[in-house]
């Protein structure tokens, strides 16, 4: 039985493959050695989901500044 608070499971990231909790920055879950997904944000240009890490839009060229990203691509 585990007496972790909840709260603590919300910090670690859940490996989809087999459940264990890893840390946020994992590349590999240290259970069963899956890739672990990195976390994505939806872009708020043309709502695409992307990897967090991603400083411009793959989909559209959204790179924070207004009027960056591609105006045909953008969410209706």
């Amino acid at each position: 039985m585990c007496f972790r608070p909840p709260e603590l499971n919300k910090l670690m990231h859940k490996c989809p493959a087999c459940g264990q909790f890893n840390k946020p920055d994992a590349k590999v879950c240290k259970k069963c050695g899956g890739e672990m997904p990195e976390d994505t944000v939806d872009c708020p240009e043309c709502g695409v989901p992307q990897p967090i890490s991603n400083k411009v839009c793959a989909n559209c060229g959204f790179n924070g500044k207004p009027g960056s990203g591609d105006p045909a691509k953008r969410k209706a």
